[in-house]
């Protein structure tokens, strides 16, 4: 599933962000029993370090044991922290809200304090293609 319309609006007002994940989740179809959801954001930082979101290690422990081995098997450990990171809100947080299990896989530490998230620093020369393949292989491991 891709979903659009996260940072639409102010955090402060649950109904003008996470707008894409808010309406799958309130309009989930008919029978639709997913293994678990995995979020991939901010994934391509040239200086990659995820931690375990804490919401996401609070409600589907057994989604990031999942992942974090596959990260582990496929060499990754040194991008993949074992340790639990800040909680977050994001789109895994309306899907966990319906029963789903879900996880958020993000870096947020984007820039020297984070200060390329979501401002004119945010550009192409921050990403990296070896980041965005280190997570592809291990979605790629977690679909196989």
């Amino acid at each position: 599933m891709f979903t659009d319309g996260e940072d639409y609006g102010d955090f402060s007002d649950t109904t003008e962000t996470l707008l894409g994940a808010r309406y799958f989740a309130a309009h989930l179809p008919a029978g639709y029993q997913p293994l678990y959801a995995v979020l991939w954001d901010m994934v391509g930082d040239k200086d990659l370090d995820i931690s375990i979101e804490a919401n996401s290690r609070a409600f589907a422990p057994e989604v990031t044991t999942l992942v974090w081995h596959a990260a582990d098997s496929l060499g990754y450990g040194r991008v993949f922290l074992s340790q639990v990171g800040q909680p977050l809100i994001d789109d895994h947080i309306p899907l966990q809200a319906v029963g789903i299990h879900a996880i958020d896989v993000v870096d947020f530490d984007y820039g020297p304090g984070n200060s390329y998230h979501h401002t004119i620093y945010d550009t192409l020369d921050k990403v990296s293609a070896q980041s965005l393949q280190t997570v592809g292989d291990v979605a790629l491991a977690l679909v196989r």
